[in-house]
């Protein structure tokens, strides 16, 4: 499922679950909100991540680099993806 997707399904939700429908001006709002907490999510994730990879393969450092580089390349492919949803 595509972020934008993920965004949009969230605020329907949200104008579901609350008594006035949200204006256009607040659905931004709420889009900008969840879009950064999505970017917190997988930073956090990611250096998780990262941590664990090194932790693991800490005798095999080339491994690691390789598995570390590979996670960023798919972080930076997220961040492009959020990007394109402004």
């Amino acid at each position: 499922m595509s972020l934008k997707t993920l965004t949009t399904n969230a605020i329907k939700q949200i104008n579901e679950t609350i008594s006035v429908p949200l204006t256009e001006t607040d659905s931004e709002a709420i889009r900008k909100i969840i879009e950064v907490a999505l970017l917190e999510a997988v930073n956090q994730t990611t250096a998780k991540y990262k941590d664990a990879t090194n932790l693991c393969c800490g005798p095999d450092a080339d491994m690691a680099h390789k598995i570390a580089d590979e996670v960023n390349r798919a972080k930076h492919a997220l961040f492009a993806n959020l990007m394109s949803m402004r």
